[in-house]
C-alpha cells in the first residue's frame, strides 16, 4: 500500500507504525515534517521546452545543440566568438 498525498497525520502514523513498528512521537513528527517537505518537490525534466524544439533537436543534449548551431553558423560564413557566457 502507498500512502496517498492527502493522508492525515493520524493515517501517516498508523501506516508508519504498521511498517516499522513502534516509534517515539519525536521520530514520527520528524518523519511527518520530512514527508511534507518532499510532497512539495517538483521534478523539472525539460519535456515542455524540448517539445518546442524542431524534431531533429528534441533528443539532443545542450552541448550537441550548441555544436549544431556553431557548425551551421560557420557553414554560413560567420565566425562565432565566445564572449562571457554566450556566443556572439
Amino acid at each position: 500500500m502507498i500512502l496517498p498525498a492527502d493522508a492525515s497525520y493520524t493515517e501517516f502514523c498508523d501506516y508508519i507504525v504498521g511498517q516499522r513498528g513502534p516509534l517515539s512521537d519525536d521520530e514520527l513528527q520528524s518523519m511527518w515534517e520530512f514527508r511534507q517537505k518532499t510532497l512539495s518537490l517538483t521534478v523539472v525534466t525539460g519535456r515542455g521546452y524540448r517539445s518546442q524544439l524542431p524534431p531533429d533537436e528534441q533528443h539532443m543534449t545542450l552541448k550537441e545543440r550548441e555544436q549544431k548551431v556553431l557548425s551551421e553558423a560557420r557553414a554560413a560564413g560567420k565566425d562565432p566568438v565566445y564572449v562571457g557566457r554566450r556566443w556572439v
